[in-house]
């Protein structure tokens, strides 16, 4: 029996896989800025892990602000405005995507470290983290992919370009911000 889904999953599972781009997207006012309030909503729920909520909100509107920052100055010098409201849907569905399957997968290692872990050589929360995030780091690769093909079929760059666009936004938005505002 095979199995299928709706064409909006599909069109999702497309972009995570990086077969698809932003244009298989409706140029919807109303899903752009729910996809953009979900991703605020992931970026403040995986700050809120070390911060408060205040911090953590601050945090997810900054990295909103910066993930449709970057792409709509691009979209402004390539000439390409008219993708932005697909380019930054996509972008939010992509960087949301992998903020929740990164915390899944995380809270899940950590939970079965401390329930398989001995009593007495317990491993300490900071060397867990530690390994978590070191376990997950291919995830943060698979964003830097995912924003990349988003860039490259929305805006027309060579490829180096939009690699390195991709990097500075997923490196503004999972370090710069978490670090920018420590007085918060």
């Amino acid at each position: 029996m095979k199995l299928t889904v709706p064409a909006p999953v599909q069109s999702i599972i497309g972009i995570l896989n990086l077969t698809l781009g932003p244009e298989v997207l409706p140029k919807s006012r109303f899903l752009l800025n729910l996809c953009l309030a979900v991703f605020a909503f992931a970026t403040a729920l995986r700050q809120f892990e070390g911060s408060t909520i205040r911090r953590a909100i601050i945090d997810g509107l900054v990295s909103v602000g910066l993930l449709a920052a970057i792409p709509y100055l691009w979209s402004i010098l390539s000439g390409y405005r008219e993708r932005l409201t697909q380019t930054l849907t996509a972008l939010a569905i992509g960087g949301s995507a992998v903020i929740f399957i990164a915390m899944i997968l995380g809270y899940s290692l950590l939970i079965s470290l401390a329930l398989i872990g001995d009593q007495e050589q317990e491993l300490p929360y900071q060397l867990a983290v530690e390994l978590r995030n070191f376990l997950l780091f291919p995830l943060l690769i698979w964003n830097v992919f995912i924003f990349a093909a988003l860039f490259r079929r929305a805006f027309r760059p060579n490829v180096p370009v939009a690699f390195g666009v991709a990097i500075l936004l997923v490196f503004l938005v999972d370090y710069w911000v978490p670090s920018a505002f420590p007085s918060l």
